[in-house]
């Protein structure tokens, strides 16, 4: 089995809507070729455990508890989630953590982080690691 890495970062500000996703931006390290970027989304390829770890900056819209979520296919990853209550425009910062299993007959999947309020994402890095 190979090791796979990527990071990615967006530090330009954007608007996201309620359970809208969080645009990862651009390759800033990668090797390996089981992860890629594709839009907005990080591809999976290849069978094996891969840790992931995420933080976003965010000023929410409004005050309230604003959570970000780590999602493979549509689906949350169990425990890759963080929440933080804020005013609105106050920037909060959500790291996260997670891993996901890939096995070889479940094809490419794709990891998106969605947030539960509409914000403004000021940086987002990604990190996921092949075991």
């Amino acid at each position: 089995m190979s090791r796979s890495f990527i990071y990615t970062a967006n530090t330009n500000a954007q608007t996201v809507a309620e359970d809208g996703v969080v645009q990862p931006g651009s390759i800033i390290r990668r090797f390996g070729c089981n992860l890629n970027l594709n839009g907005d989304a990080i591809s999976v390829f290849g069978d094996g455990y891969y840790d992931l770890d995420a933080i976003v900056v965010a000023e929410p819209v409004a005050a309230g508890t604003i959570t970000a979520t780590l999602y493979e296919n549509g689906v949350p990853i169990p425990g890759a989630t963080a929440s933080a209550t804020a005013t609105a425009a106050s920037p909060v910062t959500l790291p996260i953590i997670g891993a996901v299993r890939k096995t070889c007959c479940r094809g490419v999947s794709s990891i998106t982080c969605v947030l539960s309020g509409a914000a403004t994402v000021t940086n987002y890095a990604f990190r996921a690691e092949r075991k």
